[in-house]
């Protein structure tokens, strides 16, 4: 494998990996990955990551904001001019899935779900958690195919929806560093507390009724940064950071159909 740099466009962040040629795509450590803002493509750490990374690598983009991906490509012409650059679609992952409408489903949950059946085999079915502006749990199937999951609102967007809907709740999201107290003494804390013990209990109760389905042992994988969530589950989870970089990566070794 040449030098890559997998992309994951989110909707309120962008995270970059570098895999240098000749080391192995199953590992990332923290010091090749950079999280930015639609604002810093033109920042120190965007230029200190460039120059990081050797001048013909493959770019592979994986993208739930078209317009911040064609602002990105076009700075990558410019800076990195020897660059391969590929914007993925769900056509191109070589992967099974059992949904209707595989198309419609975001790159990013697919992504996830083949970086957990390619770095643990053995573990299908499987159960994905990630959590960002929306939070999926996801189903990777004895085949170690995609096989559909849950949506629900991340804790932004609740906390957004609640200040919309309401005439007087203030837009409140919580830390995710500080547990908040399940009894809130004042209307910020109360929101806090709905917003943070919601997402955990809802997440328990999904993964209850995935399991009955999948069988009571099936293991359960949730991307890295999310230990806010993971201690407060009923279950044991296996974190695995940068899921859909690594997928990316897992994607391009196993042959992108391009």
């Amino acid at each position: 494998m040449t030098s890559l740099v997998a992309v994951d466009i989110g909707n309120s962040s962008i995270k970059l990996g570098w895999f240098p040629a000749g080391e192995s795509i199953r590992e990332l450590p923290p010091s090749r990955v950079i999280t930015l803002d639609e604002e810093q493509f033109q920042s120190p750490s965007w230029d200190d990551f460039c120059r990081l990374v050797d001048s013909q690598a493959h770019w592979v983009i994986a993208s739930v904001n078209q317009q911040v991906c064609q602002r990105l490509t076009m700075t990558i012409a410019a800076d990195c001019p020897a660059a391969e650059v590929t914007v993925l679609n769900n056509s191109m992952l070589p992967f099974e899935s059992d949904v209707l409408a595989v198309d419609l489903v975001g790159t990013d949950r697919l992504l996830a779900a083949f970086a957990v059946s390619s770095l643990a085999p053995a573990a299908r079915p499987a159960i994905v958690i990630d959590s960002g502006t929306a939070v999926t749990v996801d189903v990777v199937n004895q085949q170690g195919g995609f096989a559909g999951g849950v949506i629900m609102p991340g804790a932004a967007l609740i906390a957004r929806a609640l200040n919309d809907g309401t005439a007087q709740l203030p837009e409140i999201v919580p830390a995710k560093e500080n547990t908040p107290k399940p009894i809130g003494k004042d209307t910020d804390d109360a929101i806090s507390a709905g917003i943070y013990w919601g997402l955990v209990g809802s997440i328990n109760e999904v993964v209850k009724q995935q399991r009955r389905i999948l069988g009571e042992s099936t293991p359960v994988f949730i991307s890295g940064g999310n230990d806010w969530i993971s201690k407060h589950l009923d279950f044991e989870c296996h974190t695995v950071s940068y899921l859909c970089l690594l997928g990316i990566a897992a994607a391009v070794e196993a042959g992108l159909q391009l």
